[in-house]
């Protein structure tokens, strides 16, 4: 049984009680390395291909997929910054069938992300190599950095690639947006491409010069951007898993173990004791809702303009030149989104997506997917001795690096692992979870702490659609349709 008078929200920070833009800039934190996560397949490549082939038709999916991602993030955060446990557990503990089943089926899909993921940004930093040096083997590059990646996982700190992760979001923004007002688009054009529509098919240049491209569905090639845009499951579990080293909302109580060991005990048909009657406990939770609040619009916000750039400039840099990023050229035309502006920028372009990728394999190796198998697991193997997180980030290391290391030398490509990734994970599972935080919102949550009307209307219509692409998607991918 939990005692409702141990369950109180610490002291809400000044900063969140004055809500001023400046002030909330302070609670930014673990959503940008989830940000910088997205930069390496995300912006880099798959925006820049997106306004290569489509110039600026699919902006509007992009704006409304990063909208999408972001409500369904923040009602993940919301919960665990209002509840102080994952929403991981109590899935174990609510749906109905055998116990922990849902967390351990959806961590699963997380988990079988980690190796194509892993081979994808280490061929990309294998051509990198290869391009800049001018001498090796692709996979033995590729190899390499991942090698590199598994030692420095478990000697690289959190508050080091937070700041390292912060500075390449920072400077990617920066000079890709300076590109984009050098480059002189059509702005009207951009404009339009906020208004929905679909091609009815690709351009003639596209089927004459790219087959491979042109005989993949327009549709599995959109789904597979909004897949890799924003990160997916296999970032979230682990991004609300670094909220405890934050310490918000009653993740700051002192005595949040035994809450959260006394949240354990509870019956499927009890709610959650928070505080109804007390009106100050409810208004606390209520400001310290603003930090995830704040974390989740940065990042996501971030990520579109970062996205939006990048696709403007390849509709106005690629598209003219009849240049489309591929597998045998993931990164290289994109260096003249710099050159244009100054020819010594290139260096600066090769310096910085070499950041971009190796900072997020080193990220999300070191910190996000140890954390998300942790948060995944934990709801089924809590009572074996053996588990913490340390055997997590073991077990995850070996899983990332081997696992990615295996399919660079079956010969797979960077499009196909990061498609397979971005749409199990990215999409699919996205949805899933979304339309499962809604059930537990309402099931655990007393009325005064539930999401609001629009927030939970909003989160369902991301859960459904995501579920609906994803299942096309991956239908797609395989074939099957």
């Amino acid at each position: 049984m939990v005692n409702e008078e141990l369950i109180r929200y610490p002291e809400v920070d000044e900063r969140l009680k004055r809500g001023k833009f400046t002030d909330l800039l302070a609670f930014l934190g673990p959503g940008l390395i989830l940000a910088s996560a997205s930069i390496g397949s995300g912006e880099v490549f798959f925006s820049a291909r997106g306004g290569a082939i489509f110039q600026y038709i699919f902006l509007w999916t992009f704006l409304l997929g990063i909208i999408m991602k972001g409500v369904i993030i923040y009602s993940g955060t919301r919960y665990i910054t209002i509840t102080g446990e994952h929403p991981l557990t109590r899935f174990g503990e609510v749906f109905p069938g055998p116990k922990n089943w849902f967390p351990t089926l959806i961590g699963f899909f997380a988990v079988i992300s980690f190796p194509s993921w892993a081979s994808g940004f280490a061929l990309f930093l294998g051509q990198w190599s290869t391009w800049v040096f001018g001498f090796g083997d692709q996979k033995i590059w590729a190899t390499f950095w991942l090698l590199v990646v598994t030692i420095l996982a478990f000697i690289t700190m959190y508050d080091i690639v937070e700041k390292f992760q912060t500075g390449v979001v920072a400077i990617m923004v920066l000079f890709v947006i300076i590109a984009v007002f050098v480059s002189h688009p059509d702005w009207l054009g951009v404009l339009a491409g906020l208004v929905p529509r679909i091609p009815s098919g690709y351009e003639p240049w596209i089927i004459e010069k790219y087959p491979d491209i042109a005989s993949k569905r327009i549709p599995l090639e959109v789904i597979t951007y909004l897949g890799a845009l924003g990160g997916g499951i296999y970032d979230y579990f682990g991004y609300l898993g670094l909220y405890r080293e934050k310490k918000w909302g009653l993740l700051g109580n002192p005595n949040i173990n035994e809450i959260q060991e006394r949240l354990l005990m509870l019956k499927k048909s009890e709610k959650i004791p928070l505080p109804e009657d007390n009106n100050e406990e409810i208004e606390k939770a209520k400001l310290w809702s603003k930090a995830p609040l704040a974390d989740a619009i940065s990042s996501f916000g971030s990520v579109f303009i970062l996205s939006a750039v990048f696709m403007i400039l390849g509709a106005v840099i690629l598209n003219p030149q009849h240049l489309i990023p591929t597998d045998t050229k993931i990164m290289q035309y994109q260096v003249q989104f710099f050159t244009m502006i100054s020819p010594i920028l290139v260096y600066l372009y090769q310096l910085g997506i070499f950041c971009a990728f190796f900072g997020t394999m080193q990220a999300v190796s070191s910190q996000l997917y140890v954390y998300t198998l942790y948060e995944s697991f934990t709801p089924l193997l809590r009572n074996v001795k053996w588990w913490n997180i340390n055997a997590a980030k073991i077990i995850e290391v070996l899983w990332y690096s081997g696992g990615g290391i295996l399919l660079i030398w079956t010969g797979i490509n960077f499009t196909t692992a990061v498609s397979f990734g971005s749409l199990i994970g990215g999409v699919l599972g996205c949805g899933i979870w979304a339309i499962a935080m809604m059930y537990i919102d309402r099931k655990m949550l007393p009325k005064a702490y539930q999401m609001s009307s629009a927030l939970y209307t909003a989160v369902g219509i991301s859960g459904f659609v995501m579920t609906a692409m994803g299942i096309v998607g991956v239908l797609q991918f395989f074939h099957i349709i």
